[in-house]
């Protein structure tokens, strides 16, 4: 046994140091790696961020042309409101100039131009 510790006593130092030198060696890539690990984390929580703030600007554009669809429904309906509206005075007008002279007789008159000219702009 004495032979193979004298056979091991010429290189034991540079040994030692080879496995300093690893040990080092992996310190320093352990350092590295926390390192890139971290900034990953970073990059991560940042783009985590972005897909917040863009879930946010859809979820409110998805509001937004509920919206609009609404309101145009609304307009829609107010439309055919008042065009029912038009035609039922219409037939109104209608009725009550073949029924009413004196109504018949005002239906026949002329517009002035100066009432024909403001009716015309709008």
């Amino acid at each position: 046994m004495k032979w193979l510790l004298s056979l091991w006593a010429p290189i034991r130092p540079h040994l030692f140091g080879v496995i300093g030198v690893i040990a080092v060696a992996g310190l320093i890539s352990s350092a590295a790696a926390y390192a890139y690990i971290r900034k990953q984390a970073e990059v991560i929580e940042a783009r985590d961020t972005q897909i917040a703030g863009l879930a946010a600007a859809v979820t409110a554009q998805v509001t937004l042309r509920q919206l609009e669809q609404e309101n145009t429904r609304l307009l829609q309906d107010k439309i055919a409101l008042i065009e029912e509206r038009s035609a039922d005075m219409s037939d109104q007008l209608k009725k009550l100039e073949a029924t009413n002279a004196e109504v018949r007789e005002f239906m026949a008159r002329r517009i002035p131009d100066d009432l024909r000219r403001v009716l015309d702009q709008q």
